[in-house]
């Protein structure tokens, strides 16, 4: 069992990685293909002035240029935070559109756009767990204070 925990602590983070970068890139290149599930999603939320083909194809662009960079390993740490902020917006649909989140049956049964939204949840805790582990792996290895220090023989 030891064996397999350290192959997946070995593989989690360039598996979270890849995967967040293949799922941002497959949405991202889907609302050029087609905008208007997004532009009515958006037009019945809060942010309905934003309902628009132009503004789905700015957040498609968005998502392309993250999950490139995610896959690319490019400076993930800083990514995964700016990824976090692209499902800031779901999630506001979510909380502040219950109409949409829940239909007309409520809280806490949702709609298949609650489900689409609800998801999101799980995207951004990915996308904070992508930048912590980048930072820690940019940072030094520290001694634990019960590891004895190794002293060179003269």
């Amino acid at each position: 069992m030891n064996a397999l925990t350290q192959l997946i602590n070995r593989i989690a983070y360039p598996f979270l990685r890849i995967a967040m970068g293949i799922v941002l890139v497959w949405i991202g290149g889907l609302k050029f293909v087609d905008p208007s599930p997004v532009v009515g999603l958006i037009g019945a939320s809060p942010f309905a002035p934003l309902a628009s083909n132009g503004f789905v194809y700015l957040l498609g662009t968005g998502e392309l240029i993250v999950g490139a960079l995610l896959l690319a390993n490019f400076q993930v740490k800083y990514v995964g935070i700016l990824n976090m902020g692209l499902f800031v917006g779901t999630l506001a649909i979510l909380i502040l559109t219950p109409k949409v989140a829940y239909g007309d049956a409520g809280f806490p049964l949702l709609s298949l756009p609650g489900e689409f939204l609800l998801k999101d949840i799980v995207l951004m805790a990915a996308s904070a767990s992508l930048s912590a582990m980048a930072q820690a792996q940019e940072m030094p290895l520290v001694r634990h204070a019960s590891q004895p220090r190794r002293v060179p023989v003269a």
